[in-house]
């Protein structure tokens, strides 16, 4: 319903209540977008002064003008395709296997029993460790990653 209609139909002590209610919506987004902007605008300074090395952490001017070059010359739609392929593949791999290990222990207390403890030392590794090692071991390329992607999470996933 419009505000305009809505505004005739409501008691005036509704009316006020709506009115402060969007006021104060349209505040707290003002002093969300404040918040990032000024974010953004620190990042962009401290990266220009060199505060902040822009190698490690580039500016947003040097990745928005990236983004813009890699969509006119297509690359960032195939890289976002392949993001999704490690993604999609990880995300079915795990799930297979973690429902047919939950399944497992499921029915069969004993094996529950017995991999209890290498479940929880599974579940008390840092759940990212692993992924720089993957890559120094198999290289970088989509394999490694949905490796990398399986072993981050099947850990959090079995327990």
């Amino acid at each position: 319903m419009a505000k305009s209609a809505a505004n005739s139909t409501y008691s005036p002590s509704h009316q006020k209540f709506l009115k402060q209610y969007y006021r104060r919506k349209r505040s707290i987004r003002i002093l969300q977008l404040l918040i990032i902007i000024i974010f953004m605008a620190l990042w962009e300074i401290t990266t220009r002064i060199g505060w902040v090395d822009s190698f490690i952490f580039s500016s947003p001017s040097r990745v928005a003008g990236t983004f813009l070059t890699m969509a006119a010359d297509g690359t960032i739609f195939y890289h976002t395709g392949i993001t999704l392929l490690e993604t999609f593949v990880s995300f079915a791999i795990v799930n297979i296997f973690g429902i047919a290990i939950a399944i497992l222990l499921w029915w069969n207390d004993r094996l529950a029993k017995v991999l209890e403890p290498y479940l929880v030392v599974l579940n008390s590794l840092p759940k990212s460790a692993l992924a720089p090692v993957f890559i120094v071991w198999l290289g970088n390329n989509v394999k490694t990653i949905i490796v990398a992607a399986v072993s981050v999470v099947a850990a959090v996933k079995i327990q």
